[in-house]
């Protein structure tokens, strides 16, 4: 990871820390960041009672090309999964940290920036939102 992205890390990761233990709120706030910067690229799942006006995040799932990463809210916990895919087959599954999960997604958000043009506005537009 670069400087300025290792830079934009602490400052989101620092952002995210007010809502750490909010799980729905921290769900809410990553799935924000997250379609608005990579909508073609992000799924989230969401759930709202049969009379509430509100939906809460289930789920978000991002996919790049070899590799998806999974967050889950799962009764008032945070479940982080990274899975490696070939040719939409999943072949291995991992469970790891949230401080991983979001390195990780920061990190192939910058090697995709090195290789495409428009990945580095995406990248901005994660940190920045």
């Amino acid at each position: 990871m670069d400087e300025s992205a290792g830079m934009s890390f602490e400052i989101l990761a620092a952002g995210l820390e007010d809502v750490r233990h909010d799980v729905p709120m921290l769900m809410t706030v990553l799935a924000g960041k997250l379609e608005a910067a990579l909508p073609e690229r992000v799924q989230v799942a969401r759930q709202s009672g049969l009379f509430s006006k509100k939906s809460s995040v289930k789920s978000i799932t991002l996919t790049f090309d070899n590799v998806r990463y999974q967050l889950a809210a799962r009764g008032g916990q945070l479940q982080a999964e990274k899975q490696k895919i070939v040719h939409d087959v999943v072949l291995k599954t991992d469970r790891i940290a949230l401080d991983t999960w979001i390195a990780d997604v920061l990190n192939q958000l910058l090697e995709e920036s090195h290789l495409h043009e428009n990945a580095r506005d995406i990248l901005d537009r994660f940190l920045t939102s």
